[in-house]
């Protein structure tokens, strides 16, 4: 699943609005990828995966009371973690860390009955490496989530189906635009706000 995708298909948001015509299935993929990016707003993350791995630059806070743990976006896996120990700009003349001296929380992220990213890369007592300290690091990894939580693509379904006017959570109403149709439901604000408080992201800074 690429970045940019829905959360759900044509094909399962016609059987859970229980529509059979297939007629509109690339205007409702349209509506369902505009929903999957207003979810995306609303709680400050992704759910998809990216489809290679690709880097990003962090900074450890200056007084941060978690010196030997940097917080991230959310990754699947990492390539390689590099430091600007030398402050140039750089990370072309930094060697890559070992895949010990640096351990991935939470612990066991991807186990359970869903399986979540991990969001911070913590220094370990068993390390070479002492703090991050004020340098700029370069994280190569596979960004995103393992998977769609369920929860999402069903919130992704309903959301789509109170914007299309084709489920009882609807209210009839002039199509505006999808925020403010979306934004005026109190049936989906109610959805959002549960989304939120599951799925809702702290800041990194």
């Amino acid at each position: 699943m690429a970045v940019s995708d829905a959360y759900a298909s044509a094909a399962t948001y016609r059987s859970v609005i229980d529509k059979s015509d297939t007629g509109e299935d690339a205007e409702i993929l349209t509506d369902l990828k505009a929903i999957s990016r207003y979810i995306d707003r609303k709680v400050g993350r992704f759910f998809t995966t990216d489809a290679s791995a690709v880097a990003r630059v962090y900074q450890a806070t200056e007084y941060s009371n978690q010196p030997k743990t940097l917080f991230i976006d959310d990754l699947v896996a990492v390539t390689s973690i590099k430091v600007d120990t030398d402050d140039d700009g750089s990370f072309s003349d930094e060697d890559a860390w070992a895949t010990t001296d640096y351990e991935l929380l939470p612990r066991n992220a991807a186990d359970g009955p869903e399986a979540r990213p991990y969001t911070e890369i913590h220094i370990p007592s068993w390390s070479s490496k002492n703090l991050w300290g004020r340098h700029r690091v370069e994280v190569t990894a596979t960004f995103g989530w393992p998977a769609v939580p369920s929860s999402i693509e069903r919130a992704t379904i309903h959301l789509a189906g109170i914007l299309r006017l084709e489920t009882p959570r609807a209210t009839r109403q002039v199509n505006i635009g999808m925020e403010t149709v979306v934004e005026t439901s109190r049936q989906a604000q109610d959805i959002i706000a549960e989304l939120v408080q599951a799925y809702g992201k702290r800041s990194l800074f």
